[in-house]
């Protein structure tokens, strides 16, 4: 029983800042090992935000 809570981790959407920088990043010509250097993410990471859509 959770009591109302959800349990693991919550799923990272498009709308989430870290997804967001990843994509103004990008655009502004920043590679993606870079990109997560700066927002404490693995270049994997990067990776999967700049394929997400919608931001």
């Amino acid at each position: 029983m959770t009591n109302g809570r959800k349990a693991g981790r919550r799923e990272v959407t498009a709308e989430d800042e870290k997804v967001r920088l990843a994509q103004q990043y990008k655009a502004s010509g920043l590679k993606p090992a870079d990109i997560g250097k700066i927002i404490g993410a693995s270049r994997a990471t990067v990776y999967r935000y700049l394929s997400m859509e919608g931001a």
